[in-house]
């Protein structure tokens, strides 16, 4: 078995970052299947066609990852302001 090529390297190692597996996020599969085309081309139109979609996938993907990653919540903002007023209060006596 030969080494990977290089789209579909950098797509899968894009996806382990993000935490998207091409297992269980149909995007995932989709994108590495186009780079996966990219790689393999024949021609420039095809390899073009492939790579905007592979773009549009990723970019897609990229926001998903932000917007599924936790934020702060109300309990975490209260923990803060409670160090806070522990700090301007001092060392206890």
């Amino acid at each position: 078995m030969g080494a990977i090529p290089d789209v579909e390297r950098a797509t899968r190692s894009e996806l382990r970052r993000l935490k998207f597996s091409v297992l269980t996020v149909s995007d995932a599969a989709l994108a590495v299947s186009l780079a996966v085309q990219i790689d393999h081309a024949k021609g420039a139109v095809a390899a073009a066609a492939a790579a905007k979609q592979l773009t549009d996938i990723m970019a897609a993907l990229r926001k998903r990852a932000v917007d599924e990653r936790p934020g702060r919540s109300d309990l975490d903002d209260l923990r803060a302001r409670r160090a806070r007023d522990a700090d301007a209060r001092g060392p206890a006596a």
